[in-house]
């Protein structure tokens, strides 16, 4: 069974082999035996499906993963929904909310842990073409004040394109090469570069997993 990168990388799924490094602290050492538990790992992953708490409401979401004093927790919870546009909502739940609303909780709920890492699964795959747009906006606000490291999975090259600048092209689970933006869309160096930036398949269908990693 092929093992999600992402969810690999925050502790969900446990390699067969190797390490993973995040910032030189060791999250994974298959030889050394080291397996920090998710909760050790200051890694923030937002699902495709926002995976938000349905028995909590909106700010008791947002501070769920806020390990700090009462008081500084509701700074930081009420920051983030002015931040997120959020306000009016704080009492309601999941199910009360746009899908859009959700996606913004779920954002918010994983910026206020402070991660050193903010991982993004598709984040716009499930939203109608306006939201898409509007929320491609708001993550790329937010990305420009975050400090730590985000790591975006898309198979949209042209969302990528737009938020992206350095991007890492995987092809059955092995990383094919990491280039700028420009220089990958404009001199591809692997088929599996060459068909995510446009060119048209050949005749043999190739499946492809694409990664996009933000600096």
């Amino acid at each position: 069974m092929m093992k999600s990168l992402k969810k690999c990388i925050a502790g969900v799924e446990t390699p067969d082999s190797g390490r993973i490094v995040l910032d030189g602290r060791v999250l994974f050492d298959s030889k050394e035996k080291i397996n920090l538990s998710p909760q050790k790992r200051g890694t923030g992953y937002l699902f495709q499906h926002y995976a938000l708490f349905p028995n909590m409401t909106i700010e008791e979401n947002i501070a769920a993963g806020i390990q700090l004093p009462h008081r500084e927790k509701g700074r930081i919870v009420k920051d983030k929904i002015k931040a997120f546009y959020l306000e009016g909502l704080e009492k309601r739940y999941p199910s009360q909310i746009s899908g859009g609303q959700q996606q913004r909780v779920a954002l918010a709920r994983i910026l206020a842990s402070q991660p050193n890492i903010l991982m993004l699964d598709e984040p716009l795959s499930a939203l109608d073409s306006y939201l898409r747009w509007q929320t491609e906006q708001k993550i790329s606000s937010v990305l420009e004040k975050y400090e730590g490291t985000t790591l975006f999975v898309f198979h949209s090259r042209d969302e990528v394109y737009r938020i992206c600048n350095k991007i890492a092209v995987m092809s059955d689970g092995r990383l094919e090469t990491v280039s700028e933006k420009w220089d990958l869309f404009n001199h591809s160096r692997s088929l599996a570069a060459a068909l995510l930036t446009g060119c048209k398949k050949s005749r043999k269908e190739i499946v492809l997993s694409a990664v996009y990693r933000c600096v």
